[in-house]
């Protein structure tokens, strides 16, 4: 079996471990696992995920998926086939929980319901969102280095604000960024 090299001096915290053993981001077949911590961080990884599946079960997870009212017997090709991407994503979001996540959302029928719960569970409501897009504004406003800090620190500093906004959908452009 494989060891991971130590630790490296710029990073002293080695990665996150799933209770499996497995160590995350060492296979692109396993999605992000998420244990409640740091949910921006999982969301970004998530999304990109799903996407890198099949883009319709990200469509699906965004705009939402309705089943038809008919009998399945009746359902055409199109509607198998978005029950089955719908079906899908449900099982990634759910494979990609701990098992304290995944009894917040385990009556959720469809991805964009897990999603949706998961966004306001750990992103809070529309309000919440907005506050907190606010305070990060105000913290990328008034970013500096601090007495002592490395350019290392600083900069995972800032990138830490700029992700945490583009998570919650506020961005920069480059030349604002700069």
């Amino acid at each position: 079996m494989e060891t991971d090299p130590p630790p490296s001096s710029s990073n002293p915290l080695p990665p996150p471990v799933a209770p499996s053993g497995y160590i995350e981001g060492h296979a692109s077949n396993r999605p992000p696992y998420f244990n409640g911590l740091n949910y921006e961080y999982w969301k970004i990884k998530m999304a990109f995920y799903l996407k890198s599946i099949d883009f319709e079960i990200w469509e699906l997870v965004q705009d939402g998926y309705i089943e038809p009212t008919t009998d399945r017997k009746e359902w055409s090709p199109t509607d198998k086939r978005k029950a089955t991407l719908d079906a899908k994503g449900v099982t990634l979001l759910f494979c990609a929980l701990s098992p304290d996540e995944f009894n917040r959302v385990s009556t959720c029928k469809t991805a964009r319901e897990i999603w949706t719960s998961l966004e306001t569970t750990h992103e809070g409501t529309t309000q919440v969102k907005k506050s907190k897009v606010n305070m990060l504004i105000s913290d990328f406003e008034a970013f500096e280095m601090h007495e002592g800090e490395s350019i290392s620190n600083m900069f995972t500093r800032f990138t830490n604000i700029v992700n945490e906004l583009n998570a919650l959908g506020k961005t920069y452009t480059n030349y604002e960024l700069v």
